[in-house]
């Protein structure tokens, strides 16, 4: 009920970020921006600097619908190129800022043959008919941005905003139609909260506050809105993201694959969140401790395997064999050796007199 208590606050927020431009006397990069606008040392959303960020990464596809989910960290356009320098890649001013549409279909395209691990045989075959000629104008984008309401994410937000024709939705409210690149879309701002995996994991677990969005929430909108057939007709990517899509993104994703896979447990979904669908893929992003604490809790109230131990394990779908962590051998059984067969010794009886069954005094042998 809470998710409709602030929108005031909410658009308020967001204007006030339009209205000045990220400048802080602490601003990490010098020069800024020609407005003063201070970038923080991000870095566009584009393939040139796909190792620098925790890239784009497909995390599911539904079999029934089609629909992509996606995350990444955000999805935004904000110097004039590739890297973080900010003399060679100069921070743009605010109003330049833009929704990375280009980029982010660029950056799907160069990883088409790729599918999470974890993904039965079927759908690895799904996600790689619909990549093989993928476009972002083929799908309706709804964009779940996790930006927290501190003092610089909301400019971040409210570039997103203005590519979405200014609409956006709150927590998990009904999607707002707004339009990107003059086609529909949506865009959602649901914030979830860090905590200690104290008391204060339970109010972010469940409710909607005028700081944070309910976890529990996010996860059931994210799991309907994949299975929901779009009324545009097209297939839907979902892209979740925070400002580095590590942190809030990586919770976000740890609780997505326990909701949607019941073998996945605590232990392989926080692997999966970190290596971004693989085993052990390198550079490693890790959800940081207070993201995993409020995973960890949803855990516990959808009552899955909730164990950090290694020694944890998990049928993989559309396997008949335990899987293993990274780094982490299945137990060779060697077989005992088989029986050498012994033959049975038939007794010879050797008799106390010669065999003589004529009884004619002639031993026969």
């Amino acid at each position: 009920m809470n998710r409709y208590r602030f929108p005031a606050i909410l658009a308020g927020l967001v204007l006030l970020a339009v209205i000045l431009p990220a400048v802080s006397a602490g601003c990490n990069e010098q020069p800024t921006a020609p407005d003063g606008t201070c970038c923080w040392k991000r870095f566009n959303l584009q393939e040139e600097n796909r190792l620098q960020l925790a890239a784009p990464t497909v995390v599911d596809i539904s079999e029934s619908t089609g629909n992509i989910l996606m995350r990444g960290p955000m999805p935004l356009i904000i110097r004039s190129g590739p890297g973080n320098d900010p003399t060679k890649s100069p921070c743009m001013n605010q109003t330049d800022w833009r929704f990375a549409y280009s980029e982010l279909d660029q950056m799907i395209t160069a990883k088409k043959s790729f599918a999470p691990v974890y993904l039965p045989e079927s759908k690895k075959a799904l996600l790689a008919s619909q990549l093989e000629g993928f476009s972002l104008d083929d799908y309706h984008i709804i964009v779940v941005s996790l930006l927290d309401h501190g003092d610089i994410n909301p400019t971040y937000f409210s570039a997103e905003q203005r590519d979405f024709g200014g609409k956006y939705s709150s927590c998990s409210g009904p999607l707002e139609a707004g339009t990107i690149r003059k086609q529909e879309g949506n865009l959602v701002w649901s914030t979830v909260g860090f905590c200690d995996g104290g008391t204060d994991c339970q109010e972010l677990l469940n409710k909607d506050t005028a700081m944070t969005c309910s976890y529990a929430n996010l996860i059931d909108q994210l799991s309907t809105l994949m299975e929901e057939k779009d009324p545009s007709g097209k297939k839907r990517l979902i892209y979740y993201h925070c400002v580095l899509g590590t942190d809030r993104t990586g919770g976000v994703t740890i609780g997505y694959l326990q909701k949607t896979m019941p073998s996945m447990t605590f232990a392989h979904a926080v692997v999966y969140a970190s290596h971004l669908g693989t085993e052990d893929a390198v550079p490693v992003w890790p959800p940081n401790t207070a993201s995993k604490a409020l995973a960890k809790a949803y855990c516990t109230k959808i009552n899955q395997v909730c164990s950090e131990e290694e020694g944890t394990r998990i049928m993989l779908p559309g396997r008949d064999t335990h899987s293993h962590l990274p780094g982490q051998e299945d137990p060779v059984m060697t077989p005992p050796p088989a029986p050498v067969p012994q033959q049975v010794p038939v007794p010879v009886q050797t008799p106390a007199t010669p065999y003589d069954p004529a009884k004619a005094g002639e031993v026969t042998f």
